[in-house]
């Protein structure tokens, strides 16, 4: 079967052994695969979060299940949670169940493969969801992604009517400003890709629209309740700092690079009073979540697509994911 591996910090589609299920575990056929930021952080940079396996956006059909699990059935169309907390430790007693040392990777060998065993701890724990009926494989990708945004603004507190800068458009920076306007606030997007910033527009995510690098912040300084860093660039953070509201709440969401270091005003950010957090990752919940609040919004996750690739074109579009032009989100099929 075809994987896609890391080599030299490229991506490369290779031949590998097929999976053996035992009698705990369950066997997925892959359909569709999302290419995450942090995906590409893995790949061709030093990520803070690093992994030798490509692929969490994934959605997938059972095709053979161990003797020992009875709950599912062959056939039915999931996605999963690749790591799962043990929701007994320190960490998930105090409501940070990613940080859990359980919350692992438990796919072999890896998501973007043709075929990947799920291990019994992500079974036990209920990390498999059921597809929506009406939802397709590429849009069920978007579940992860989404799901990770919402259990963010669980740690956060923000009223209607306040305003957010959110610093980055792509799918992540889209879902945050989905999430904004669902809440009532008024929304200010930092992106410099025209073509983003189009989509946006088409699609009233946003109320204003503006380019980091041309972009005069003195007149929102003081004026913004809550930046969100949508992205890895941490020059953000010093923005943030200055265009932020007394009180205010930076939400670093993007995943920043290995050793990356930043000088901040630490006198303005304590006369100001303001709350840095950050957000990784989702659990189950947020899974769950994640489906109502698609159903509850009627949200079209397909026109979020803008690229696919058979996974024997992988490489391409793992290429067309870093660095390409006119693209949201690129999806890897397979068994198609």
């Amino acid at each position: 079967m075809k994987i896609v591996s890391i080599k030299s910090k490229l991506p490369v589609v290779e031949n590998h052994r097929e999976e053996i299920c035992d009698e705990n575990e369950i066997m997925i056929k892959l359909k569709a695969c999302g290419i995450c930021g942090s995906d590409i952080g893995n790949i061709f940079e030093n990520s803070s979060k690093p992994t030798n396996k490509i692929g969490h956006e994934i959605s997938g059909i059972i095709s053979e299940i161990g003797g020992k699990i009875k709950e599912y059935k062959v056939g039915e169309r999931v996605i999963l949670n690749h790591h799962c907390p043990c929701e007994e430790c320190h960490f998930c007693l105090h409501g940070n169940e990613t940080m859990c040392e359980k919350f692992t990777e438990q796919i072999e060998p890896c998501g973007l493969a043709e075929k990947f065993k799920i291990s019994n701890w992500i079974i036990g724990k209920k990390g498999i969801f059921k597809i929506p009926e009406k939802m397709s494989f590429n849009e069920a990708t978007m579940i992860e992604p989404l799901a990770c945004c919402l259990r963010s603004w669980n740690k956060i507190q923000i009223q209607k009517k306040d305003s957010v800068m959110i610093f980055g458009f792509g799918l992540i920076g889209m879902f945050h400003s989905i999430i904004a306007n669902q809440k009532q606030l008024e929304t200010i997007i930092i992106e410099n890709d025209d073509f983003r910033k189009e989509f946006g527009k088409n699609e009233k995510l946003s109320h204003s629209f503006l380019n980091f690098k041309n972009t005069e912040f003195e007149k929102y300084n003081g004026k913004i309740d809550l930046c969100i860093i949508a992205n890895h660039d941490i020059a953000c953070l010093n923005v943030a700092v200055k265009v932020l509201r007394k009180g205010g709440t930076i939400l670093f969401f993007g995943e920043p690079r290995a050793n990356s270091i930043i000088k901040l005003d630490m006198s303005l950010i304590f006369s100001k009073e303001i709350k840095i957090i950050t957000s990784y990752s989702a659990t189950n919940k947020d899974f769950i979540h994640a489906m109502e609040f698609i159903s509850k919004n009627g949200i079209d996750l397909s026109k979020f697509i803008t690229h696919e690739f058979k996974i024997e074109n992988a490489e391409e579009g793992i290429k067309i994911a870093k660095e390409g032009k006119k693209r949201i989100k690129v999806i890897i099929s397979a068994n198609k």
